[in-house]
């Protein structure tokens, strides 16, 4: 194995993808796939985004969003889609993605785990983030996968408030996660952001890495590991971050 290539969160953006591994000349032969999650909703193609994942034996943890659909996905398997749809309100998105998405693509997201240690790369990757004061395997599955901020009082929430939890994590693991797109990228002491809204026009944000190469302590040395294409368009607007997805 020769590079990992660890990736932000496409929301089914399909083509930046490709966008992306065409640009770090991806060879799946050689070469190791990381998703920070989020895979589906937003974006236009999140078949395409999973099967292209499942096509080069990617790996990802599962974000909100996948996790949003999956909710949806077991109940309508165990008591049919009227009442998955009466237990779990979708938007026009999120429909979007379960009726494009086959059992095998549902069985994939599922299949994914909430924390994924890479001791190789001397980093671990999660969604959104961890509770600073515990360890990743250690937080509450809802802060995984929705967590942005420190409030006053020292809780960790989803909301968008001035303390980042990733200036509050002080290690010792480096982690490398996802979702907070309205902080852009976030190149903290020892936690890396890489959602940098690609569907929202912006960029497709990654992290190269050699074969055994530890991410780098430095910000300045992290940053040069850092490999970017551009959105093709707008896909959604921003929002505020606050809403039920």
């Amino acid at each position: 194995m020769r590079r990992t290539l660890l990736v932000g969160d496409v929301h089914g953006c399909a083509r930046e993808l490709d966008d992306l591994l065409d640009l770090v000349r991806f060879d799946p032969s050689l070469d190791r796939l990381v998703l920070v999650g989020d895979l589906v909703a937003r974006g236009p193609d999140s078949r395409g985004v999973v099967e292209r994942v499942m096509e080069l034996r990617g790996e990802f943890v599962r974000g909100n969003h996948d996790e949003k659909v999956l909710h949806w996905w077991r109940i309508a398997r165990k008591r049919g889609p009227s009442k998955a749809d009466a237990m779990v309100p979708l938007s026009e998105r999120h429909r979007a993605v379960v009726e494009a998405l086959s059992d095998a693509h549902f069985e994939r997201l599922a299949a994914a785990p909430l924390v994924l240690p890479m001791p190789e790369h001397a980093l671990t990757v999660v969604h959104a983030g961890v509770d600073p004061r515990c360890a990743p395997e250690e937080s509450p599955e809802d802060i995984l996968l929705t967590v942005r901020s420190i409030d006053d009082g020292g809780e960790p929430t989803r909301k968008l408030l001035p303390s980042p939890w990733a200036k509050a994590w002080r290690g010792p693991t480096q982690l490398v996660f996802g979702h907070d797109a309205r902080r852009n990228l976030q190149l903290e002491a020892f936690a890396t952001g890489l959602d940098t809204g690609c569907c929202y026009g912006r960029q497709l944000t990654a992290l190269l890495l050699d074969a055994g190469e530890a991410l780098p302590i430095d910000v300045e040395a992290r940053r040069a590991k850092l490999v970017q294409v551009q959105a093709r368009q707008a896909w959604c607007p921003t929002g505020t971050g606050d809403g039920p997805e």
